[in-house]
């Protein structure tokens, strides 16, 4: 298995951990996903979900990160939750299309003064 991937799966299982440990929810269960039915070192696959649920009985979905430990606390509202989630997805869509101008801008300059 790569080291990314292995890290990856490591980092997951920790956030996983802090979330079980850490909890002001009832932890209902773990999603995984084990890409081309290949199974990890640990055996289950990459942590994907997990799924809390309150006193209520309201069920809130959420991936095994910063906020999802945050949320899982109790420390923010799983609308801000969603908000950091939604935010931390358009800085990835953003930063992607930055590189891609950036190296857009380059090969034209390039282009024009060497060829």
């Amino acid at each position: 298995m790569c080291a990314p991937i292995n890290f990856i799966e490591q980092q997951a299982t920790e956030m996983y951990e802090n979330i079980r440990k850490s909890s002001i929810y009832k932890l209902i269960r773990v999603d995984y996903s084990v890409a081309n039915n290949q199974k990890s070192q640990s055996g289950a696959g990459l942590i994907t979900q997990v799924v809390l649920e309150d006193n209520e009985g309201n069920v809130y979905f959420v991936e095994p990160n910063s906020f999802g430990v945050r949320f899982a606390k109790g420390e923010i509202t799983y609308k801000e939750y969603k908000k950091f989630k939604k935010r931390e997805t358009l800085n990835a869509i953003l930063l992607f299309l930055g590189i891609i101008v950036f190296f857009s801008g380059l090969m034209i300059i390039l282009m024009k003064n060497f060829a």
